[in-house]
């Protein structure tokens, strides 16, 4: 009776012990467990196993142990042993089942939580080619990867960043095709982020660039695994991040930006047709506004008479020069923008094309904005959503482009080139400059795509020394 009791006492401290070092939440459960002549310690997360494997697979069987317990051998799942309690509830937290039995820490893999379903990523719709998408869990879009890539070349390592969070980051590349050195470079600077925690890949971006001021990192995203595959197999690396659907790509040229997977599902001339929109797109959505406040304000000579003369007559019966009207409907253009993204989808979108709508046209009405000022940032609009990956860059310099243009005509406009052309070149991506035609690491296809018998790939590649094993 005393040794039963003595053993109760020093089960209650073992539990205080483990509550104490998952951190006693409400979520934390510790219970014990009667054997046939002996007690258990289980301790595991609340809605972060699978009870049914628990009950069926662990504490079933040893229930029916009549003789001392092993656990290795008398449990129907994988075990392992943690050195002490700090190491079990480290890995309890990570969402494995833990037993404590005679001074030992046994744990056991049956995780099971609720999770988002594989859904096409409303930020890369495609009309031809896989609708899949990545998801917030990492097992689950390594498995994506693998089932597209099944090479024993494809290695994927793991890291864990954050204090507090642990989050866990798979970097995937293909051994052979990537290049050692950025590997390595990569591993390296992720090991040495030392945060509290990490919650999205954004944050692992920042810290990974060289240039934090800079509009363009060097590191591409994409949220769709056949995507992530045609990186890997142009020797580039991916970062998953556990937690969030957006993969990052390394190294990521500024022409990689106009090339999707689609365009490679499509015939070459269409395919070529869709990456010169997209360049068309991009040039129209930074240079637009400015340079039509160049031209309109300093260099009308450039216009013809007729198109001149329809303009001097729109913006003659406003009351500010055109430079002011562009900027207005830009400001609300992106907080139209900001406003249908923050909103829930279906009101977000009526917000966004009615706003559009009865706030352009009122403006015009009411004789605030000129009708070209209307087209000029509309098209440019529309040609801003064609590289969303490049929002940022063609947000920020829009605006530059468009004060350069006002102070300075068609002279602004080319030292606002120079300027971007200039910081572009400064760039580089872990050793590759972004403005690279052509890396070591990926087909020579660029605006213009070619054929597939054409393109030279790993082979090749390798033989003029653009690739080092690994």
């Amino acid at each position: 009776m005393i040794n039963g009791a003595s053993n109760n006492i020093a089960l209650d401290k073992k539990i205080d012990e483990i509550r104490k070092a998952l951190g006693d939440s409400f979520d934390v459960v510790t219970e014990t467990v009667s054997l046939v002549h002996d007690q258990i310690i289980t301790a595991y997360i609340d809605g972060f196993i699978d009870r049914d494997l628990m009950n069926r697979d662990i504490i079933t069987p040893l229930k029916n142990v009549i003789f001392e317990p092993i656990i290795e051998s008398n449990t129907n799942c994988i075990t392992k042993k943690a050195l002490d309690v700090y190491e079990f509830a480290n890995e309890i937290l990570t969402g494995q089942f833990g037993i404590y039995y005679k001074n030992e820490y046994f744990l056991f893999d049956i995780r099971k939580w609720e999770k988002r379903a594989i859904q096409t990523p409303d930020a890369e719709n495609v009309t031809r080619g896989p609708k899949e998408g990545f998801t917030e869990d990492l097992i689950t879009n390594t498995v994506l990867i693998r089932r597209r890539l099944k090479s024993p070349e494809f290695i994927i390592d793991q890291v864990k960043i954050g204090n507090k969070t642990k989050t866990l980051i798979g970097i995937g590349y293909i051994k052979g095709l990537a290049d050692c050195d950025v590997v390595s470079q990569i591993k390296l600077k992720l090991q040495l982020i030392d945060v509290d925690g990490v919650t999205e890949s954004g944050k692992i971006e920042q810290y990974l660039e060289r240039k934090p001021l800079g509009l363009v990192s060097g590191i591409g995203l994409t949220q769709k695994p056949d995507i992530a595959v045609t990186r890997l197999l142009e020797g580039k690396v991916l970062i998953l991040c556990d937690g969030t659907p957006h993969v990052l790509t390394i190294p990521e040229l500024f022409i990689d930006n106009f090339k999707t997977a689609e365009d490679y599902y499509h015939r070459v001339f269409f395919g070529t047709f869709l990456r010169l929109m997209r360049v068309i797109g991009f040039l129209i959505s930074i240079f637009l506004p400015g340079l039509a406040v160049a031209i309109t304000t300093y260099n009308m000579e450039m216009l013809p008479v007729s198109y001149l003369e329809t303009i001097i007559g729109a913006v003659a019966n406003t009351p500010f020069p055109q430079v002011i009207e562009i900027l207005f409907l830009i400001i609300m253009l992106e907080l139209l923008k900001e406003s249908g993204t923050r909103l829930p989808k279906t009101i977000g979108s009526a917000v966004s094309i009615v706003g559009a709508l009865i706030i352009g046209d009122a403006a015009v009405r009411a004789g605030i904005v000129s009708a070209p000022s209307v087209m000029i940032v509309a098209l440019t609009a529309v040609s801003s959503f064609i590289i969303p990956n490049l929002n940022e860059f063609t947000t920020i310099f829009r605006f530059v482009f468009l004060g350069l243009g006002a102070f300075l005509g068609i002279l602004g406009i080319g030292i606002g080139v120079v300027f971007m052309v200039t910081q572009l070149a400064s760039i580089d991506s872990f050793g590759v400059p972004i403005l690279s035609l052509k890396s070591k690491n990926i087909w020579r296809d660029t605006i213009f795509r070619v054929p597939f018998k054409k393109q030279k790939y790993y082979e090749f590649a390798k033989q003029d020394g653009y690739i080092n094993d690994i």
